[in-house]
């Protein structure tokens, strides 16, 4: 008889006292370091900055990625959601998690009644990030004031201007 496997399921669940450590230990690649903030530093940022929303990857009960997502503020435009931190561990990647938690974390943003673009930005050398953002369709809108490329969706009523 063969072994039954257990399915794998992705979730997104919010940090908590419980999954801190385990979040903020998790492992990257040795050329990623350049290209994201550590876990800890932006579950710190995000208890300063009530618009900042995190989430920690689960792969069935472990926690294996974090993402952050800023809303927009009461001063800044409605509906400008961004994608601000991405991360699956280092032994976790290739293996499809990351685009299921992007997906369910597009989803999650779609859900608030106002949305209306998302952004996010990356290295414009990383073209990993550039092909696994445009398969979600964002498009490259500009290179902004730290040298980053940003990237947008375009969600619900948004004119088909470009921008």
């Amino acid at each position: 008889m063969l072994p039954t496997s257990t399915p794998m399921t992705i979730t997104l669940r919010p940090i908590t006292a419980e999954n801190f450590e385990d979040v903020a230990s998790l492992p990257l690649l040795a050329h990623q370091h350049a290209y994201l903030a550590s876990n800890s530093y932006s579950i710190a940022q995000a208890s300063f900055f009530p618009f900042l929303v995190t989430r920690a990857i689960y792969l069935n009960e472990r926690p294996i990625g974090f993402m952050m997502y800023a809303k927009p503020e009461p001063h800044e435009d409605q509906g400008e959601f961004g994608i601000w931190r991405f991360m699956v561990s280092s032994d976790h990647q290739g293996k499809g998690y990351g685009r299921q938690a992007l997906a369910r974390l597009i989803s999650e943003i779609r859900s608030h009644p106002d949305v209306k673009r998302i952004f996010i930005s990356y290295k414009p050398e990383n073209e990993p990030a550039k092909i696994f953002y445009a398969s979600f369709g964002f498009r490259e809108t500009e290179v902004d004031d730290e040298g980053e490329m940003v990237a947008v969706l375009s969600c619900g009523e948004e004119s088909t201007n470009g921008s």
